[in-house]
C-alpha cells in the first residue's frame, strides 16, 4: 500500500511553499523579506480547476468506493519510485500555509477536500481534509482517506503519512485490499511502501486482532466466491500473497478449521503452516481431526489435498488413530484417502478391535473406508479377546517383519459401520499366539494356539479366528484344557493315595516274624 497519495500532501505543501499556485490554486504573492514572527497567508477565494492540459497524462479522477482498486494494466512487481503529485482538488478546496521564519518551512492546512494524483505512477490519493509539516517530513489526512494503486488499496479514517520511511499509518476501520485476492480489515494498519533503494517489496502490518480474507482462483483463474479467513492478534502482508499470523490463530476454510498460535499463509503456492499446538479439524459427513507440533497444509486446484504434521503427530477418524512423530494425510474431495506414519518413535495405529505398531504405516482408505493397512519393519499387532466366550487377561498378538491386514470394506454399503477385518499376513520370522474357544464351553480355559513360520496368515470371520495357515519353517504347539474331573490332584506329603473308584484294594504284604 504506497501512500504516494499521502505524498501527495507533501508534495502540495512543497509546491505551495515554492509560490506554486497552479497546484493549490493559490494566487497570493509572498514577500520576499519575511516581517518578524510567522507569516500567515490567508487563502479566501475559491481554488479553481486544475485544466486537463495541465494533467494530459493522468486519467480522470475516477469515483472511490471502499475497497475499490484502480483498474490499471498490471505492472512487473517492482519497487517504485518516490512519487510527485498534481493536485486536482475539488472547487471547495481551501488552504492555508504557515512559514517558520528560521527554517522556511511550511505547514499547510487544507480543507474542503483533496484531490491527489502521482505522476506517471496511476496513484490516487482523496481526503477531506490535510495538515502537512514540510520540516519534519510529516503528514496527516483526516477523514475518508481513500489511497488507490495498481497492486493496493486502502480505506481508513485517519492516515498519518511518515515521508522520510516511505510508511503510512492509518487508523479507524481501515480496509487494505490487494490485487483484488486478499482483503484486511482491523482498527490499524502499518503500510511501508515498496521504493527503489529503501525496500524491495511492500509490507502491511495489522494489529489488535485483524481480519483477512484471501480469495483464490481456480485453475483458469476465476475467483472463488468463498475466501480463506484468517484472524489473529497481529497480521504481517509481505507482498500480496505472503501473510504471517501470530497470536491466537484461527483459520476457515471451505474443507476445514484450523487454530494455532502462529501461521504462515502462502496463496501463491497454496501452502499454509500452522505452528505451536496447531489443531486442524476437516468439514463434511466423516470429518477427521490432526494435532501435532507443526501442521503443514498443501493445495492443488484451491482445494486441500494434503495436511502434514510432524513431531509428536495423531489423527483420528471414526475408523482409524494413528499416531507417530509425523503423520501424512493424503486428502481427496474433502475425505481421507490415504495416510503415512513413520518416525523414531515408532507408528501406532488403532482400530475398533485391534493395535498395530511398526517402523512405518501405509493406510489405504478410499472415500475414508478402512481397506488395506501396511506395517513395515518389526512390526506387531494386539488384539482383545471376545469375552463373550473367553475370560483371559493375555491378549491375542501376531508378529513379523511386515504385517498386511486387509478390512472388507465393500461388504456393506452402510458408511456409519466400520468394515470388518478379513485376514492378516505376517512375513519374515512370523509368529502368531490365539486363544480359541473351548469345546466344552468353558470360558476360563481356552485352546492356545502358538505357532512360528515365515509366512503366517490368519483368517477371520464373523471377528473370530476361522484357520490359522503357515508356510515354510513350521513349528508350533496347540494346548487344549482337560476337563477338571479327570486329572488326578497330587497326594499331600506323607498321606496315603486314595483308591480309585471301581477299583480293587491292595492286597497287604504279610510281615515277616522276628527269628
Amino acid at each position: 500500500m504506497t501512500f504516494r497519495g499521502v505524498t501527495a500532501g507533501i508534495a502540495a505543501i512543497v509546491l505551495l511553499s515554492s509560490g506554486c499556485g497552479r497546484l493549490l490554486g493559490r494566487s497570493a504573492v509572498r514577500p520576499v523579506t519575511p516581517p518578524p514572527g510567522p507569516v500567515v497567508v490567508p487563502d479566501t477565494t475559491p481554488i479553481p480547476k486544475i485544466p486537463p492540459e495541465s494533467t494530459s497524462v493522468l486519467p480522470p479522477a475516477p469515483t472511490f468506493a471502499p475497497g475499490d482498486s484502480v483498474k490499471t494494466p498490471r505492472r512487473d512487481d517492482k519497487p517504485a519510485q518516490r512519487c510527485l503529485f498534481d493536485f486536482e482538488n475539488t472547487p471547495e478546496t481551501r488552504s492555508q500555509a504557515i512559514r517558520d521564519p528560521i527554517s522556511e518551512k511550511y505547514t499547510t492546512y487544507v480543507g474542503g477536500g483533496v484531490v491527489g494524483i502521482c505522476r506517471s505512477q496511476s496513484i490516487r490519493i482523496l481526503a477531506d481534509s490535510a495538515e502537512s509539516y514540510e520540516q519534519n517530513r510529516l503528514h496527516f489526512l483526516i477523514g475518508n482517506v481513500k489511497y488507490r494503486e495498481d497492486r493496493v488499496s486502502l480505506d481508513a479514517d485517519r492516515v498519518t503519512y511518515f515521508q522520510a520511511e516511505e510508511r503510512l499509518l492509518a487508523e479507524g476501520n481501515v480496509l487494505v485490499t490487494m490485487k483484488d485476492s486478499s482483503s484486511m480489515t482491523g482498527p490499524r494498519a502499518e503500510y511501508f511502501r515498496a521504493v527503489r533503494g529503501l525496500r524491495p517489496a511492500s509490507k502491511v502490518v495489522m494489529n489488535a486482532r485483524p481480519t483477512l480474507r484471501m480469495y483464490e482462483t481456480d485453475s483458469v483463474g476465476k475467483r472463488q466466491p468463498d475466501p480463506v479467513v484468517l484472524i489473529a492478534d497481529n497480521i504481517i502482508g509481505e507482498g500480496d500473497t505472503l501473510f504471517i499470523a501470530n497470536g491466537n490463530v484461527q483459520m476457515d476454510r471451505t474443507d476445514l478449521k484450523a487454530r494455532s498460535d502462529s501461521a504462515i499463509l502462502d496463496n501463491l503456492r497454496q501452502f499454509s503452516r500452522l505452528m505451536k499446538g496447531p489443531v486442524v479439524e476437516s468439514k463434511g459427513s466423516q470429518p477427521f481431526t490432526l494435532v501435532g507440533r507443526v501442521i503443514d497444509v498443501f493445495g492443488r486446484t484451491k482445494r486441500v489435498d494434503r495436511v502434514l504434521s510432524v513431531d509428536s503427530a495423531k489423527a483420528v477418524s471414526k475408523e482409524l488413530t494413528l499416531t507417530a512423530d509425523t503423520v501424512d494425510l493424503r486428502v481427496a474431495d474433502n475425505k481421507l484417502n490415504r495416510a503415512f506414519a513413520w518416525g523414531a518413535s515408532r507408528a501406532n495405529a488403532i482400530t475398533k478391535e485391534r493395535l498395530i505398531i511398526a517402523d512405518s504405516l501405509d493406510v489405504l482408505m478410499p472415500g475414508q473406508r478402512l481397506r488395506e493397512l501396511h506395517a513395515v519393519r518389526n512390526a506387531y499387532a494386539e488384539s482383545e479377546v471376545d469375552t463373550l466366550k473367553i475370560i483371559s487377561t493375555e491378549r491375542d498378538w501376531l508378529r513379523g517383519d511386515t504385517i498386511v491386514a486387509r478390512f472388507d470394506s465393500s461388504a456393506t454399503k452402510d458408511t456409519t459401520s466400520q468394515p470388518t477385518l478379513r485376514d492378516l499376513v505376517a512375513e519374515g520370522d512370523a509368529r502368531s499366539f490365539y486363544q480359541l474357544p473351548s469345546n466344552k464351553g468353558e470360558r476360563e480355559r481356552p485352546g492356545l494356539s502358538y505357532v512360528r513360520g515365515r509366512r503366517i496368515t490368519v483368517d477371520f470371520k464373523e471377528r473370530e479366528v476361522q484357520t490359522v495357515t503357515v508356510v515354510d519353517s513350521v513349528a508350533g504347539v496347540f494346548l487344549e484344557a482337560t476337563p477338571p474331573d479327570t486329572v488326578e490332584a497330587p497326594p499331600k506329603k506323607g498321606s496315603k493315595r486314595p483308591a480309585r473308584r471301581g477299583a480293587a484294594a491292595p492286597t497287604p504284604i504279610p510281615r515277616r516274624p522276628r527269628q
